[in-house]
């Protein structure tokens, strides 16, 4: 392998984390060369045969694929087979020429005067070595590199990974490990050696006391090649001790397999030597510290929880200048840091997903900051634009403000208030905290909100840091506590904060207010005679205007009064509510999926429980009475469902049974359905089939109404809840007319599902 001359980009890992680097760097007119001690994608090419490969993988459900040129758009995938993953990004390694050297092994580096570095490449497959210097270095290397032998000598040259059997053809070949891939390296060896008729064996090296345990899927291979081709010699409880020149001045590994203490005489080992090049070591792989320290990188033990982790700036450069970090080599978290010379223990974590969008982005940032680097920019963007996620497999909401609608930066906690927020109003005396929700509905940290002081949110200088989240300001929002208790606001950031509706409530807004339902945003206006509600969709684009009446005008996806966009699967069906009370406008979210949010224009004083969103990430806001939160709120932390009974449903029957027998017929169909303790009448008919709409199960968005024909007295109380939603969304009669979602029942009754 001949030198490789200076480029602007070496990327030691040929991983999606690298190879977004690689493409990105071209893209913005950058040399570069990726190196891979294996293959390109050789960790996707190593899962299961027939994986699919998702890009909801890892928690990316909730991601973005990173924005760069045409390129990097090539690199965005729908639902894969990962073998056809593996032929399309390196095809496209060919199609716009991105150089690269498989089976180059990065095994030094060395800082230049003036900056860069020079690198020392071993190549697994012409056995040579090679230098390589370089403006700027990426270490992609995946979750590990060929694990080492601790031994003297020279390990270089010794493969890691079998890819061309037939070159261990002609003379003795050694395989060292007890795992699938050594079996696998053994069993093709005996094949080729048999098939060349080569009387020379593959001989088995492990250290366990018995014969390795072969795979089903191998065992007939194996019994093949060790008894038919009768090549395959195998040594229990042998290792290797060192490398050493021959008096040939050629390397070979030694390899004890035997080793017997007699008394009165010296040790006796019985090793057989092999040339470096004829033997596999298929010994896994680690976390690469002792490679990293020797670039005069290394883990640091620290933040809160004194984890051990990689250390890197905002930019992903380490210690070492021009020296970068990415894809999982940083996961499952990282510390961040722009003075690495600080004490361990104050370090920020952030949290790092495993992912192929998480490794892209990585790529992607670090390129982009390289050729700012190059261009002698001293202030840094570190943002990555990102693309939008198709809604029917993400559900994610968008956060860009459609062009046209007012962006305004909030004014202090007592200038004025939100509409229908007075200040004092049902406060409540305890230690106000944010809770972060992951989009799993998981809860993940807490955050104490000091008293009488102001708390900022944001991706720099702030009390509350997300330096990952690029739809963040460096400044976002705040929440400040006085005497009235906490107020949210918006700090004039470039996306907004929001604060999402509680379906079970009536939200007043006012002009110019604007509210974000899936991908879809509603700016109300008071210009008019008529209260009016412009829709604008993801983009900006305004779609139409409505007029509000009394009448509560129902928007969403499908069988509402306003459909504001069919295709738009992060609506539901029925989603939002307005209406006009006097002179108060009110939105009502009707238990969708993805909730209903108003964004912040001014000091809005925060109540328990109160769920906000500022870029991507979602906070709840709580009190903490007597050291603990109340159940309602852990369960709203946890984003709690009920859990549908299951098994609890008989076969159908053929109409109505014994009265005192809690069940439901459904007079279209005739199916009576069993109803258990506990549940409605729209969980007992989805457990026996009935076909019914229920967008919600929680009697609110009117979705699933019916009418009592028989039965009545054995129907239970009507809540406020459902009496509201029969009233104003179905403009139905309580008491004869149902919500299926709401109604238990205690004897058997007789509905008709109304049609809607």
């Amino acid at each position: 392998m001949a030198d490789s001359g200076r480029v602007d980009v070496l990327i030691a890992g040929g991983g999606p984390a690298g190879t977004a680097a690689a493409f990105r760097a071209r893209e913005l007119g950058m040399s570069v060369l990726v190196v891979d001690y294996d293959d390109l994608m050789k960790r996707i090419r190593d899962y299961a045969k027939d994986k699919l490969i998702l890009p909801s993988f890892g928690g990316g459900d909730r991601m973005c694929f990173p924005v760069g040129g045409e390129l990097v758009a090539c690199l965005h995938f729908d639902p894969i087979d990962k073998d056809d993953m593996c032929a399309r990004w390196k095809a496209l390694y060919d199609e716009h020429d991105v150089p690269t050297e498989v089976g180059a092994e990065l095994t030094a580096l060395e800082p230049l005067e003036g900056g860069g570095y020079r690198a020392t490449l071993w190549n697994h497959r012409t056995r040579d070595s090679a230098a390589c210097e370089a403006r700027h270095v990426v270490l992609a290397l995946g979750r590990g590199v060929p694990r080492r032998f601790d031994i003297p000598g020279n390990t270089d040259g010794i493969a890691y990974r079998l890819a061309e059997p037939e070159r261990y053809v002609g003379e003795p070949a050694c395989v060292i490990g007890g795992g699938t891939s050594a079996a696998e390296a053994v069993i093709a060896i005996s094949e080729a050696k048999s098939t060349a008729r080569d009387p020379t064996s593959v001989y088995w090296s492990y250290r366990g006391d018995k014969m390795p345990r072969i795979s089903k899927a191998l065992a007939d291979a194996f019994f093949a090649a060790y008894v038919g081709n009768g090549n395959v010699r195998y040594f229990r409880r042998s290792e290797p001790v060192a490398i050493f020149t021959g008096d040939d001045r050629e390397e070979y590994l030694a390899i004890r397999i035997d080793r017997r203490r007699m008394e009165d005489r010296p040790g006796e080992s019985v090793l057989l030597e092999f040339p470096k090049e004829r033997c596999i070591a298929c010994i896994g792989e680690d976390i690469p510290e002792a490679l990293l320290n020797s670039f005069g990188v290394h883990m640091v033990t620290g933040g809160v929880k004194s984890r051990k982790r990689m250390m890197v700036n905002r930019c992903l450069e380490t210690c070492q200048p021009n020296l970068y970090l990415v894809g999982d080599l940083l996961s499952q978290a990282y510390f961040v840091t722009e003075d690495f010379e600080a004490d361990p223990a104050g370090l920020e974590e952030v949290k790092h997903r495993g992912n192929i969008k998480s490794a892209l982005r990585d790529g992607v940032l670090v390129a982009q900051v390289i050729r700012q680097r190059l261009d002698g920019k001293k202030d840094i963007d570190v943002s990555v634009e990102e693309a939008e996620l198709e809604a029917a497999s993400t559900g994610r909401l968008a956060s860009a403000v459609p062009a046209g609608a007012p962006v305004e930066s909030a004014g202090p906690p007592e200038e004025s208030l939100e509409p229908g927020r007075e200040a004092g109003a049902d406060t409540e005396s305890g230690q106000g905290i944010l809770i972060r929700i992951l989009p799993t509905g998981v809860h993940e940290d807490e955050y104490q909100l000091p008293e009488n002081g102001v708390t900022t949110i944001g991706r720099e200088g702030c009390d509350l840091l997300f330096p990952e989240d690029s739809t963040l300001s460096d400044r976002h929002g705040s929440v400040s506590h006085g005497e009235d208790g906490y107020f949210i606001r918006d700090d004039g950031s470039a996306t907004g904060v929001f604060l999402q509706a509680q379906p079970a409530d009536k939200l007043e807004v006012g002009d110019r207010d604007l509210v974000r339902i899936g991908r879809q945003f509603l700016l109300l206006s008071t210009d008019s005679e008529e209260p009016t509600m412009i829709h604008y969709d993801r983009s900006g684009r305004e779609v139409g205007r409505h007029a509000l009446g009394r009448k509560p005008l129902v928007l969403g996806r499908g069988e509402a009064d306003v459909v504001l966009d069919s295709e738009d699967a992060t609506l539901s069906r029925r989603h939002l509510a307005v209406s006009v009370e006097d002179t108060r406008i009110l939105i009502k979210d009707l238990k969708s999926v993805n909730g209903t949010f108003l964004k912040i224009r001014s000091a809005r004083q925060l109540e328990h429980g109160d769920r906000l969103r500022l870029g991507r990430q979602t906070l709840i806001f709580g009190e903490r009475a007597g050291g603990a939160l109340d159940e309602g709120m852990a369960t709203s932390a946890a984003g709690a469902r009920p859990i549908k009974p299951t098994g609890a449903a008989e076969p159908a029957q053929s109409g109505p049974g014994d009265s005192n027998v809690p069940t439901a017929t459904f007079k279209a169909s005739g199916q009576t359905v069993p109803v258990a303790d506990g549940q409605t009448v729209c969980e007992a008919a989805e457990a026996g089939g009935v076909a019914i709409t229920a967008e919600c199960h929680s009697g609110i968005c009117g979705s699933d109404p019916v009418r009592v024909l028989a039965g009545g007295d054995n129907a239970g109380e009507i809540s406020d809840q459902e009496r509201e939603t029969l009233e104003e969304i179905c403009e139905l009669e309580p008491g004869p007319c149902r919500l299926a979602c709401m109604m238990r029942i205690k004897g058997a009754v007789e509905v008709e599902i109304v049609e809607r």
